[in-house]
């Protein structure tokens, strides 16, 4: 938040070496008195007590001379005080404006962050209509060949199947899939993936667990199914997860998205097809992105 001009103005317009004037001013006049008095220097200024003014070694005149001092400093300290006063109230009048600033953008953002999870409410009800529609429509031949009874327990399943595929795949959107984790008996799962995961700068909540049937006669190292909070976080996962070759501790491990059936079968056709074009045109580098093969020259 920028600083308030009137509080600036008032800061700057504070005559500061005055200030310092008259406490230079004050120290001169006690060690005068100190030394005229033949007060310990140990003792400092409390060693100046009355007794000490009604001796025979101060004299009248220099006991005038202290107090118009003492006085024409007291008045310009006044004068000084007053000034300070009048700046710290513009200060407190400002700090209540920049609150009050505060507050409002406060409100506002609350305003967005309540209009961003209308937004999503809104997003997540229209894919799931477009997904029932979808699964509809590629059944209506069918339905249209059958009689009106059996045509509506159908599409009446075929909205249930729906339904359930959308919240599926929404669940799945929050989750990873990792390879290569050494596994061990009595685990902490949780603990073991948050740990990975932190050596990429990423600490969030997880839910971890793993996934298959260990082999016999193999060395366990069953892949981890990971849930986290939301989509954001995982697309920062997936970004970083490159990293994760140039980690000793991690070269051998990697991410990827939890995939359905249909789409882990695509990937594993589009690896075959790059390994395949690896090889015969080493002179491009090939790689997968947005599901599909893309060369370029090296």
């Amino acid at each position: 938040m920028e600083t308030n001009s009137a509080s600036s103005k008032a800061l700057a317009d504070f005559d500061w070496d005055r200030l310092d004037d008259i406490e230079f001013r004050k120290n001169q006049c006690f060690e005068n008195m100190m030394g005229q008095l033949n007060v310990d220097k140990f003792e400092g200024w409390a060693g100046l007590k009355k007794s000490q003014f009604n001796s025979n070694k101060a004299k009248k005149e220099e006991l005038a001379f202290w107090l118009e001092d003492a006085v024409e400093m007291l008045e310009i300290q006044s004068e000084l005080l007053s000034c300070f006063k009048n700046t710290l109230e513009i200060m407190k009048t400002d700090l209540i404006a920049d609150q009050a600033k505060l507050i409002s953008t406060q409100e506002q953002l609350l305003d967005s962050q309540r209009d961003q999870l209308s937004q999503f409410k809104s997003a997540v009800e229209t894919t799931v209509q477009n997904t029932v529609e979808k699964e509809i429509k590629s059944y209506s031949e069918v339905v249209g060949n059958q009689n009106s009874e059996m045509g509506s327990a159908r599409v009446q399943e075929t909205v249930r199947e729906a339904v359930k595929s959308a919240i599926q795949e929404d669940d799945r959107s929050r989750n990873v899939i990792i390879f290569g984790l050494v596994e061990s008996e009595k685990e902490q799962i949780d603990s073991k993936v948050a740990e990975l995961f932190a050596g990429l700068g990423e600490n969030t909540r997880i839910s971890a667990s793993r996934i298959g049937v260990t082999k016999s006669g193999s060395v366990p190292c069953r892949p981890v199914k990971c849930t986290l909070s939301n989509t954001s976080i995982v697309h920062q996962i997936l970004l970083k997860s490159r990293r994760l070759k140039m980690m000793d501790k991690y070269k051998s491990v990697y991410i990827c998205p939890d995939r359905t059936p249909e789409e882990r079968a695509a990937r594993r056709a589009l690896v075959t097809e790059l390994k395949s074009a690896t090889a015969n045109q080493p002179n491009f580098r090939h790689f997968i992105k947005n599901g599909k093969l893309h060369s370029e020259k090296k």
